[in-house]
């Protein structure tokens, strides 16, 4: 949620969850600097990724409660830990958890947009500690990360983690006590996020099907790859006013032909083609001479024979 200046302004000598999000990813030289005056924060505001986000804010709402039947709303406030008042943060939006709406809310929204091609589970462990901070500080139990992408929205469901909780307390206490005293830290290592994926990965060496057939395509792959080729050139030759091309091949199940539906997309198939396309069938005739009786697929692909094309009814 994009927010006001007053709450910038309450923020600069503050931890938020953006900072806590550096802290635990050791970056505490520059986070020190910029907390105690020494240098300015970065200004995101021509960093597009950024902008389109708080661009796209408004969106989240509609997709949660798509997903979950219940209200979504904006936070509308900063909250200050009960303890520490260097602790703050500002979400997006609350929701409730269960089947009704009623009451305060209980569940905090984080809404990220993203363009790239890091996964849900990927997303989930980047933010970890922004959405940790967030429960330490308002107190609640459960999160929700909404990633909207231009190809759709994901909802993440974000337990509060005590042991977590607890780790990241005690580090950015450390790290303020730096600020506190005005005392320069060093970048410690980074704390690594726990993993949200719940899909396996699996060395399958030890299954004897399964390994036999993986080394039976790696001994084959040099032929599929001539394969392919011949199927690109072979869909490349295919006469751009027919609707089935076809070689009948000298023994039954030899032959194979070509199909073009009504979009104009071509398919390949093994075997005769349908006796009612027999009927009607035609010997090919070259309009000139035929450049070559074995064409390279470049040659095809380059002097554009056969090509396609797009037809309506």
């Amino acid at each position: 949620m994009a927010i006001t200046d007053a709450q910038r302004a309450a923020r600069a000598g503050r931890i938020g969850s953006s900072d806590a999000t550096r802290i635990m990813a050791g970056d505490w030289l520059n986070l020190w600097r910029e907390k105690t005056g020494r240098s300015a924060p970065a200004d995101l505001g021509l960093v597009a990724a950024v902008q389109i986000g708080i661009a796209t804010e408004h969106l989240h709402p509609r997709f949660v409660e798509k997903v979950t039947g219940l209200r979504c709303v904006p936070a509308e406030r900063t909250w200050v830990h009960p303890e520490h008042d260097w602790m703050v943060a500002h979400p997006d939006f609350l929701t409730w958890e269960g089947d009704t709406d009623s009451g305060a809310p209980d569940t905090l929204v984080e809404a990220k947009f993203t363009g790239g091609f890091q996964t849900d589970a990927e997303l989930a462990q980047r933010y970890h500690w922004q959405v940790q901070h967030q429960l330490v500080v308002t107190g609640l139990d459960r999160a929700m990360l909404s990633i909207l992408r231009p190809t759709g929205h994901a909802l993440v469901r974000v337990p509060r983690r005590e042991a977590d909780c607890g780790r990241l307390m005690a580090t950015l206490d450390a790290f303020w006590w730096h600020v506190a005293n005005d005392v320069e830290p060093g970048d410690p290592l980074p704390a690594d996020a726990p993993s949200y994926e719940t899909r396996r990965v699996v060395d399958m060496a030890r299954h004897n099907r399964f390994a036999a057939l993986a080394a039976e395509l790696v001994d084959r792959r040099a032929a599929a790859l001539v394969v392919r080729e011949a199927e690109t050139a072979l869909k490349a030759l295919m006469p751009a006013d027919a609707r089935i091309a076809f070689v009948a091949g000298e023994e039954p199940g030899r032959g194979l032909y070509l199909a073009r539906d009504r979009e104009g997309r071509l398919s390949l198939r093994y075997g005769a083609p349908p006796r009612r396309a027999l009927d009607t069938a035609e010997p090919w005739q070259p309009a000139t001479a035929d450049p070559s009786p074995d064409p390279t697929l470049d040659a095809v692909l380059s002097g554009g024979w056969g090509e396609g094309r797009d037809e309506r009814y």
